[in-house]
């Protein structure tokens, strides 16, 4: 762990959160924006989102339809301006308008998760209180060894148990910096990976990103492989009661098949006789 993080800190010593923020309440609606999009994107539309909505109070006042017009562009924009404009009012609500500063507080906002509320902590207020867990740690993780997990909460308990606390902002960013430009979800550059003496699956072949539909079925030609595999390895219970009942067997077999045979025969008779 700490060479993986020796390295990363020589590779992106001024890895930081990629979206464009002046204080936590821009941070904080820019991170909520930026779920199932890019921050790229996100930091195209955050100006003129800001200008119209300089703060909480503003956007707590905030016309749905016309944020859900501002925002359009980032994807599943009906959901997310619910969550901004209810966001806002309730720190407007129950923290006079400021952006609170602990975990529990955060969490408790619409649209709030644990990696939100950390990107948050950690970019905006300086504060270690957990690792962002975002796709790019989520991947990289178990392909650096370091979790054998795949859901994020259990992730980050892994990586808050091997990473020093005064890191894990840092590190977090400089993992997920490796992922964006190194990597990558489907052909990683191990050619030219610092860690790739460090990591177990440099070199190998990768698996599409979890919940893609040829993810699943690799996931589940592999299992049905694996099951194949282990019935032919085990002896079978049927042969141990005799020459006998291998006979019945194969007669069954027999049978079996040519019930088969006949009615696929009557089938196409039927068919022919119909067309004729």
């Amino acid at each position: 762990m700490a060479a993986i993080a020796a390295r990363l800190a020589d590779a992106w010593p001024n890895a930081v959160v990629e979206l464009d923020h002046d204080n936590a309440y821009h941070l904080l609606v820019a991170t909520i924006l930026a779920a199932q999009s890019t921050d790229k994107l996100i930091n195209t539309v955050t100006p003129a989102l800001f200008a119209r909505y300089p703060d909480p109070t503003a956007l707590a006042h905030a016309d749905q339809g016309e944020l859900e017009a501002m925002i359009f562009s980032t994807g599943f924009y009906r959901m997310k301006a619910k969550h901004l404009i209810g966001m806002a009012q309730r720190i407007v609500e129950q923290h006079g308008g400021e952006v609170p500063t602990t975990m529990e507080q955060l969490v408790d906002l619409p649209g709030v998760a644990r990696k939100t509320a950390n990107v948050v902590l950690g970019s905006a207020l300086g504060k270690n209180e957990g690792v962002v867990v975002d796709t790019h740690v989520s991947r990289l993780a178990p392909r650096l060894g370091l979790t054998a997990q795949t859901d994020p909460i259990k992730i980050e308990q892994d990586l808050m148990r091997l990473v020093p606390r005064d890191q894990w902002s840092i590190f977090a960013h400089r993992v997920i910096w490796h992922g964006r430009r190194v990597c990558h979800a489907k052909k990683p550059d191990c050619e030219h990976c610092t860690l790739a003496p460090l990591c177990p699956s440099a070199g190998l072949a990768h698996e599409p990103e979890p919940g893609s539909n040829k993810s699943s079925r690799r996931r589940l030609g592999a299992l049905a492989a694996a099951a194949k595999l282990s019935s032919a390895a085990k002896p079978s219970t049927n042969n141990r009661r005799g020459p006998a009942a291998s006979r019945g067997q194969a007669t069954q077999a027999t049978q079996t098949t040519k019930t088969v045979k006949t009615k696929t025969t009557k089938a196409a008779r039927s068919a022919k006789e119909k067309r004729a």
